[in-house]
């Protein structure tokens, strides 16, 4: 099986590669980096790694909703909507950051709820959101947006698996940190099996 495996940051990606193997799949992996410029930096390279391959991108984000436990959703959509801008600071030059839609998922993973994946610069500290979204279908990632176009030109297919760890908020730090890891674990539980029986 041809898999491309994407995060930000190797501990991301590490027990998911490790269970892959021990069902003898090995897996390319490739590492965007934390946080939008290294993503926007390494989009080019990392997608050349994903011409033609079945790619599956897995990280963390924070829910603009209610947070009770780490779970996991897919990708839907990704839109760049800086914290200053949800604030009414700033705005983006119009056409220059439009949202991108994520072709349809692999069967493997059809089956998570669905989010908007809101992506900025760096961690709001605020939850706030323009009226027209529902923050319970939102969640927040610095770097999808700066590498997916790139990524959705090359891949064969693409998942976009994320663990909600948090709220989007000023607790946003303490709680990733109490879940990270767990977060890591439960998407290579959740993948490995369905990545192993999978024809895609």
């Amino acid at each position: 099986m041809d898999i491309v495996v994407i995060a930000a940051a190797k501990f991301e990606l590490d027990p998911l590669v490790s269970a892959l193997q021990e069902k003898g799949i090995n897996p390319t992996t490739k590492l965007v980096g934390i946080g939008a410029l290294n993503a926007a930096k390494r989009a080019k390279l990392v997608a050349e790694a994903c011409r033609g391959r079945h790619v599956v991108f897995v990280g963390t984000c924070g829910t603009f909703g209610n947070f009770s436990k780490m779970h996991l959703v897919r990708a839907s959509e990704v839109i760049w909507l800086p914290t200053c801008e949800r604030m009414q600071l700033s705005y983006t030059v119009k056409d220059t950051a439009p949202p991108i839609s994520l072709p349809p998922p692999p069967a493997y993973c059809s089956t998570l709820p669905e989010r908007r994946v809101i992506c900025s610069p760096g961690i709001s500290l605020v939850s706030k959101l323009p009226d027209s979204f529902s923050p319970e279908l939102c969640v927040e990632n610095l770097e999808l947006y700066s590498c997916v176009s790139e990524i959705i030109s090359q891949a064969s297919s693409l998942a976009v698996i994320l663990a909600v760890t948090n709220a989007v908020g000023p607790d946003s730090h303490s709680q990733w940190r109490q879940h990270f890891a767990g977060a890591a674990g439960a998407t290579a539980e959740y993948l490995c099996g369905r990545l192993a029986r999978s024809q895609i």
